[in-house]
């Protein structure tokens, strides 16, 4: 059974991540799933799902590399169920937004595209009206993601869940309870930092009060634009060639990272990673309009890539699509975080009175991370009661509270990831601090110039997704993994 499901699980894969990466590159229209899940859906029946739990509890608690592969594919299975009962939904709303278009001083412009000018419009009520004329387009869907997520809890219900949450928590092996006491503490230790700087930065740089702050002023605060001289468009691909030739990756010669920088109209304002063919067809998208952001999110990106690029051929299909996503946000985050790093700016940018720049942004990333505190808290507390009545206000109440940005009701369904992936980047933070450190310690403070480190990177990403961030923590040397560090890291770099 398991070396066919394997073979056409791997073609599912392929073909579910090629439509999705051309539709979000701006290269097709519309979002087609359900000819995919048709294809393919014996993958993910009901049988299929009851079949790969009995393999599970039938194997031997000794043959471990046995039950991760069962438990690989049993997450697989579950998560496309879920899916494949809400497609038709989700080919609604990915088409309703890549149609959309938002009237805007005397020009019509795409619903990617306010993102974007929200960012980097200095006007505040400009960016506030344009903030109000993306939220109509949300709301105007926020009845097609109702009832996407009633399909979703309805099919948690028929898999003998009592809901979404016990689903994934018993699935992904996490217990969101604690680890909303984690990113409880996270924010409470936080608070005193968080609130002195950013009131004097608000201040500072938007002339407003705390008390005033709203989500739009938020999202053009975060993209720090004062900076943006220092972040050229021009050099983005140039500063990702020589960040990985100092690991002794040349990107040049990795025909298997294909990067897509071609500006589309409706290509994805967010850049992402393509994994389409793991590790030979792995595509890197991105949108190059420059600033700090821009650079940022390119690295991320380049972080998933280079660990799906360099996964071994020979690993089982599960291994490779499948597993443990705090883990691999880790390898991005530990890119992501190099263009706030005093020696990387100077070295790569010629960046070299960068405290300001980096102490803003260490506020930006502490603003993220309580940001995604609160989502996790929200949507433990919404997938475990299904109550989608109250669930707008107190989306509102934990973001404006977490972020003192304040937080409207309208984007409680859009803002909300499927299956608590909120709780895979917030791990992700605390094992990358881990990470970083040890990399520092083991190779040097500039890690990133070594090719020593790069061959330790090529290690651990060789082995794919075969271990969740937990064991690769151990099997490194770092593990368990706390929250503490991040928490120490914020209040030292802000004090």
């Amino acid at each position: 059974m398991l070396e066919e499901y394997r073979r056409e699980y791997e073609e599912f894969n392929t073909q579910w991540m090629r439509e999705y990466y051309l539709v979000l590159s701006g290269q097709k229209a519309d979002l087609e799933l359900a000819r995919i899940y048709e294809r393919y859906g014996d993958l993910f029946t009901l049988d299929a799902v009851s079949r790969l739990k009995q393999l599970l509890d039938e194997a031997s608690p000794n043959f471990e590399t046995t039950r991760a592969s069962v438990d690989h594919l049993l997450n697989f299975a579950t998560d496309q169920y879920l899916e494949n009962a809400a497609k038709v939904l989700t080919e609604e709303i990915s088409r309703y937004e890549a149609q959309a278009s938002i009237e805007w001083q005397g020009q019509e412009i795409t619903f990617q595209d306010a993102y974007i000018k929200i960012r980097t419009e200095g006007d505040r009520a400009a960016r506030r009206e344009l903030y109000k004329k993306r939220l109509a387009v949300i709301e105007a869907s926020n009845d097609l993601r109702a009832e996407r997520l009633g399909k979703l809890y309805r099919a948690a219900h028929t898999l003998g869940f009592a809901h979404y949450a016990a689903l994934y928590e018993q699935l992904r092996h996490q217990d969101y309870v604690a680890l909303g006491t984690e990113v409880q503490k996270l924010l409470d230790q936080t608070e005193a930092v968080y609130v002195t700087n950013l009131d004097t930065a608000l201040r500072r740089d938007l002339n407003i009060r705390i008390e005033e702050a709203e989500r739009s002023d938020a999202m053009y605060f975060l993209n720090l634009s004062e900076y943006d001289v220092r972040f050229p468009a021009s050099e983005l691909l140039r500063v990702y060639r020589e960040t990985l030739k100092g690991l002794g990756i040349n990107s040049e010669k990795q025909k298997n990272i294909v990067v897509d920088n071609e500006t589309r109209p409706r290509k994805s304002v967010r850049a992402f990673c393509a994994p389409i063919l793991i590790p030979d067809e792995i595509k890197l998208v991105i949108r190059p309009v420059g600033g700090q952001s821009d650079f940022q999110a390119m690295m991320h990106e380049a972080g998933h890539a280079q660990h799906y690029a360099w996964t071994a051929t020979t690993l089982a299909p599960e291994f490779k699509y499948t597993g443990d996503y705090a883990l691999t946000e880790t390898y991005a985050f530990l890119f992501n975080h190099l263009p706030t790093e005093k020696t990387w700016l100077a070295e790569m940018l010629r960046f070299t009175d960068n405290r300001d720049f980096i102490r803003s942004a260490t506020l930006m990333r502490l603003q993220v991370a309580r940001r995604y505190a609160a989502k996790l808290l929200y949507e433990r507390t919404l997938h475990s009661s299904g109550d989608l009545a109250s669930s707008a206000t107190l989306y509102a109440e934990l973001q404006t509270s977490a972020t003192k940005f304040h937080s409207g009701e309208a984007e409680f369904l859009t803002d909300l990831d499927d299956g608590f992936y909120s709780a895979n980047y917030l791990r992700a933070w605390a094992f990358e601090v881990a990470l970083r450190e040890y990399l520092k310690t083991r190779f040097a403070k500039n890690w990133w110039t070594s090719r020593r480190a790069g061959n330790f990177l090529k290690e651990i990403w060789d082995t794919g997704d075969r271990y969740d961030a937990n064991e690769m923590a151990a099997q490194i040397g770092i593990g368990p993994i706390s929250f503490d560090l991040l928490i120490e890291e914020f209040n030292r770099e802000l004090k």
